[in-house]
């Protein structure tokens, strides 16, 4: 860890990966950490990228004093963090609710040039009403840690050769109560405000969803779907024997598309 940015008296944990000037921030998913980029950043920092990865309040090493957990807060976490550090032309990077976050970050700073859905949810699932309820006891105490364990494991269609070790430090974190809680709060936080507000996103998106991901009954679909909601260039790529998390299960693909994203998007001055 590189060190926090304090948001209302409680720090946002991040590291940073490479020295390029091609600035990327990048976003975990619920229920994960930084480190879920592990596999990604390096490979972005030998195409010229800085890439800073950073925990979402309430996990990994962030605190979990927060009074909210959705993605509005994220989306202004990540405004405060490049504020805080000067940054300009950032690709925000958001693996699944991360991605509704890069959306609200986008809208809400100029500071933002492009963003990536990477396996985004950028809108509430269909029947989120009638699931809300069921996903607050899913994870919550005493069983939320195990159950959480148990089903990131099915979001994966390919499992990298740390994968046990990974989601041990995954189970770790979540045996602390405050950041279960937070988990689960997030889950059950809406994302139609964001929904809404999709067309008045111009920045350039790439939206790259996992051939088999899932979280979606139709991934090419659904990466379709953004493309076409969102309001700015956009563009899809699909990959190849990735589920849910692509930057861990297939990084050389995914890092391809990003750099090939973020080239073309500098090239026609986005």
């Amino acid at each position: 860890m590189d060190g926090t940015i304090e948001r209302t008296q409680n720090g946002i944990a991040y590291e940073t990966v490479g020295t390029g000037d091609r600035v990327v921030v990048a976003l975990p998913g619920i229920g994960d950490t930084r480190s879920s980029y592990r596999r990604l950043a390096p490979l972005l920092a030998k195409a010229g990228c800085r890439v800073y990865a950073m925990d979402l309040r309430g996990h990994g090493d962030s605190a979990t004093g927060f009074e909210s957990y959705t993605s509005e807060d994220i989306g202004d976490d990540v405004v405060a963090f490049l504020n805080e550090k000067n940054l300009d032309d950032v690709t925000v990077v958001g693996n699944s609710i991360g991605a509704a976050s890069a959306v609200h970050a986008a809208f809400h700073s100029p500071r933002v040039g492009r963003i990536v859905s990477l396996c985004g949810f950028v809108s509430d699932p269909p029947k989120f009403a009638l699931i809300r309820p069921m996903l607050g006891l899913m994870f919550a105490q005493p069983w939320g840690q195990a159950a959480w364990s148990r089903y990131r494991k099915t979001l994966f269609a390919t499992s990298p050769a740390d994968m046990a070790q990974n989601q041990a430090e995954i189970a770790q974190n979540f045996r602390e109560p405050a950041r279960l809680r937070a988990l689960r709060t997030m889950m059950c936080a809406s994302k139609s405000g964001i929904a809404a507000r999709l067309g008045e996103v111009k920045v350039p998106a790439l939206i790259a969803m996992g051939e088999k991901d899932p979280d979606f009954k139709d991934p090419q679909a659904e990466a379709q779907r953004q493309a076409g909601l969102l309001g700015g260039q956009n563009s899809v790529v699909m990959i190849p024997a990735a589920g849910h998390y692509p930057q861990i299960e297939q990084p050389e693909a995914t890092a391809a598309a990003i750099d090939n994203f973020i080239g073309k998007a500098i090239g026609r001055g986005a």
